[in-house]
């Protein structure tokens, strides 16, 4: 069974040539997971100097509207605003490329000017390619927001093996995923996503909220990381990002 590391070996560009593009990320919703990611490009070193690694842009802004609050109140003026006036700080920056490190907050993506939409990489997306290429059923983690918007309602029709949780335990998700945001250890999430799994019978999952990055990378570091296969898009990112391939 596939773990948790998704990179393979990057090419990386030897000293002097032609600089990468500059990524962007759209980060801060919230600040640990769009950190990790950063973390995350840069732990496995695959350079020979610095000069080599890939650029990276960390727009971290916090006071964005909580997306599961918008999207209940039916209300997303002011999370698209937030979002476009972070997308469009990183392309005014010169990023070539802008990662928006929350899931639910794709949910404006196409309520962006087009000029900007048309650089953001859509983790929507790469949960989809990654989905197709999976050979079992996996269970579907994200916020109540996620679920709420319909970001996957048509991978849902498509891929009859994507399971989505119980209500209880949508709930029940949502509030661990808020946890982590306050910095709780995601040791303790890594011990609530195995009991969740062992319920369902399943030894997959999708990784559908960027939170879930930092449980990822924890059950990666505790040695955790054969136990279960799993698509987690800022894993697939940083790989992308490391290889030049974004």
């Amino acid at each position: 069974m596939p773990g948790l590391r998704q990179a393979a070996a990057a090419r990386a560009a030897p000293t002097g040539a032609r600089p990468r593009e500059l990524i962007g990320i759209a980060g801060g919703m919230g600040p640990l997971a769009s950190a990790e990611l950063l973390r995350t490009i840069y732990r496995t070193w695959l350079w020979d100097a610095e000069q080599d690694g890939p650029r990276m842009l960390l727009w971290s802004d916090p006071v964005t509207v909580d997306r599961t609050t918008a999207i209940d109140r039916g209300d997303l003026n002011a999370l698209r605003s937030a979002v476009e006036h972070s997308v469009s700080g990183l392309v005014a920056a010169g990023a070539d490329r802008v990662v928006i490190a929350c899931v639910t907050a794709h949910h404006v993506l196409d309520r962006l000017p087009a000029a900007i939409a048309g650089r953001c990489v859509s983790l929507i997306d790469i949960i989809h390619e990654e989905l197709g290429r999976a050979s079992e059923p996996h269970l579907l983690l994200c916020t109540r927001g996620t679920i709420q918007a319909g970001l996957f309602e048509r991978m849902l029709a498509e891929f009859p093996g994507l399971v989505t949780l119980a209500g209880e335990d949508q709930d029940a998700l949502h509030g661990e995923i808020y946890r982590l945001k306050r910095g709780h250890p995601p040791s303790q999430a890594v011990v609530f996503l195995r009991d969740l799994l062992a319920r369902y019978r399943m030894s997959a999952f999708v990784a559908a909220c960027t939170e879930l990055h930092l449980v990822t990378r924890a059950m990666e570091d505790s040695g955790q990381g054969g136990e279960f296969a799993v698509i987690d898009p800022l894993t697939v990112v940083a790989t992308r990002i490391r290889e030049g391939t974004l």
